[in-house]
């Protein structure tokens, strides 16, 4: 097995980023339908090239593995690097980077997501078909997930979902979980899909579901109530979930309290990176609501500095990001970005989309 060393990266912040937050008195680190049930399929590629970058505890140092990754399950990945070599298993924090052997259909889905939702679906359907290893089977529904999101087919998104935690209940994957963290009104099939899950046992289940019905008119108080269930549960990758979406009610509510944000900027430092999209645009929202553009703005830029698995999110914080920066007189920095909304969220730029972001922006409130 042969290890080589990389450079640690430094996080390149953008500049629009740093230059709201000059001056400012708290600085901010940028920092079909139906259940598909996986089957654990046998054998692997004959000459895998699967690529790891892991740390090895209590190093600093970082190392890009090469060889075959036999299976992954939460946070435990057991390894390969030849037919002749001894079996190896990194967990949590050794792991940085997994990069499968993709198929070509694979990654030709992975490509389109934010540009042909629907072409990149279809081809993801076939490389799931094709594909024999039942940990990349995981990643690419992790990718049709993204997919169903995109197109708002929300009872699709939680179907699987559900289906990726029942074929690895600790799944690496709880980013893609499809929750709602805007004020958009879950369509009728949504609805009757989330009515379902909130009568579930599953507490998963019933995040889905209550995360859909939260502002609905009906079905609200059994939302909140399943809400306040799993955020002070027995799963503690749902609780903090489950917090974050009962904030869904004070961001959107018009005032929230200057000193219930500041916990939630504390709080929201306090995620792992991979599940703070959601959170920081409510934090956003919130702030905004206060006249507070030039915050608002900063975690509007930080969400779409995250890796986030919500492509629709990620565009509509990037279209307000270029609203704000049009307020504050930023026109230039707002040009820069309106350029960057069409060449990475293409599908959200063609005038055919009922929610084109940044189009219908609220305006500031004498800030």
């Amino acid at each position: 097995m042969t290890w080589s060393p990389l450079s640690c990266p430094t996080l390149d912040h953008r500049r629009s980023a740093s230059m709201v937050h000059r001056g400012m008195g708290r600085i901010c680190r940028l920092h079909p339908i139906g259940l598909m049930l996986l089957v654990v399929w046998g054998g692997g590629l004959a000459s895998a090239d699967d690529r790891l970058v892991v740390r090895r505890p209590g190093s600093q140092g970082k190392f890009e593995v090469h060889g075959e990754i036999l299976d992954q399950r939460g946070e435990e990945i057991t390894f390969r690097a030849g037919e002749d070599a001894p079996i190896q298993t990194f967990r949590g924090a050794e792991i940085l980077v997994v990069e499968p052997v993709r198929s070509q259909l694979h990654q030709e889905g992975r490509d389109l997501l934010s540009k042909d939702p629907v072409q990149a679906a279809q081809l993801l359907e076939q490389a799931l078909g094709e594909e024999t290893r039942a940990w990349v089977r995981r990643d690419i529904l992790a990718d049709l997930i993204k997919s169903a999101v995109v197109q708002r087919d929300y009872p699709v998104a939680g179907a699987r979902y559900l289906a990726l935690e029942t074929s690895d209940p600790e799944t690496r994957y709880l980013a893609v979980i499809p929750l709602r963290w805007t004020r958009e009104t879950p369509s009728r099939e949504d609805r009757a899909a989330a009515l379902k899950w909130l009568r579930s046992r599953s507490p998963t289940a019933q995040l889905l579901g209550a995360s859909q019905l939260l502002l609905d008119s009906e079905a609200a108080s059994d939302a909140q109530a399943a809400l306040r269930q799993i955020s002070r549960g027995d799963s503690l990758r749902l609780q903090p979930l489950a917090q974050w979406q009962l904030r869904r009610l004070e961001a959107f509510s018009g005032q929230p309290r200057l000193s219930d944000l500041q916990y939630w900027q504390t709080a929201l430092d306090q995620l792992p990176a991979h599940l703070q999209a959601g959170p920081a645009f409510l934090v956003a929202e919130a702030l905004d609501r206060r006249s507070e553009t030039t915050l608002a703005t900063s975690y509007w830029l930080r969400l779409i500095t995250l890796e986030s698995n919500d492509l629709r999110l990620a565009a509509e914080a990037l279209g307000r990001s270029v609203a704000s920066l049009r307020r504050l007189g930023q026109s230039a920095e707002a040009d820069k970005l309106e350029v960057e909304l069409h060449q990475r969220f293409p599908a959200f730029s063609r005038g055919n989309d009922p929610e084109v972001p940044g189009k219908n922006v609220r305006p500031a409130q004498g800030h």
